[in-house]
């Protein structure tokens, strides 16, 4: 749920949406006899609650940006590990062209990398000292074995690294944002809902099958009775004037 907005209305966004989708369909098929109760019913009216339900309709769902983030975490720890082990082998060589100077070890990182692996945030930094530190001592590295591809794969791995890191964080936001956007929406669509339920209840009080699609769903927690009788639990708005 996005920071600060409650859902006015019971049940998941899947549920209200199939819902509302039911209820609208009736509505439209009955709007004529809507728009004889009241002025306040006009062609207007419907087309708006038509383009709120389909705002709501399309934006993603939360389960879309979840299967994206898994796999972006999936390439962020995939990564991780490709960097890990890189760094034990450029350890060996390290240590060959500084036999037993475990102060020059430790400016590579030597005693930093058991906290770097775990993260993809900390690697990111060790990657980027240890590039620094084997320039530094570019001449002994390359006596070793190094080549310009085994230092140049020191950055190609930290910048992967953050590659994948920035693809999780964006779609962490995206799917904040757009589970904001369409609980907004489907807000704005039940406080117009409300009036059409309202003056559905006067309309066909003798219609008990019909009356069904103009009851809101109730909470689905413990205790429930099923169907709400009437907009009851909602009260903020369905207590409110047609206006």
């Amino acid at each position: 749920m996005g920071m600060g907005q409650a859902r006015s209305y019971n049940g998941g966004d899947a549920n209200f949406i199939f819902f509302s989708s039911q209820s609208i369909n009736i509505i439209d098929d009955k709007h004529d006899e809507f728009m004889t109760f009241s002025p306040h019913f006009t062609a207007e009216t419907l087309a708006e609650l038509k383009s709120l339900f389909e705002t709501a309709s399309n934006i993603p769902s939360d389960n879309t940006y979840i299967d994206i983030q898994a796999k972006a975490t999936e390439n962020v720890n995939l990564e991780l590990a490709a960097a890990g082990k890189f760094f034990q082998r450029c350890k060996f060589d390290i240590e060959m062209a500084f036999p037993n100077d475990k102060k020059v070890w430790n400016q590579f990182g030597f005693n930093d990398y058991d906290n770097a692996r775990k993260s993809g945030k900390l690697m990111y930094l060790f990657l980027t000292d240890f590039d620094m530190i084997s320039r530094k001592y570019k001449d002994p590295l390359v006596t070793s074995g190094w080549t310009d591809d085994t230092f140049a794969a020191i950055l190609t791995h930290r910048d992967k690294l953050k590659g994948f890191m920035d693809e999780r964080s964006d779609c962490i936001l995206k799917r904040n944002r757009a589970t904001e956007e369409r609980t907004i929406a489907l807000n704005a669509l039940y406080e117009k809902l409300v009036i059409y339920f309202k003056a559905a209840r006067i309309m066909y009080e003798e219609d008990e099958e019909l009356l069904k699609w103009f009851r809101f769903p109730a909470p689905s927690s413990k205790g429930t009775k099923g169907e709400a009788d009437d907009t009851e639990g909602y009260e903020g708005l369905a207590n409110e004037s047609v206006e």
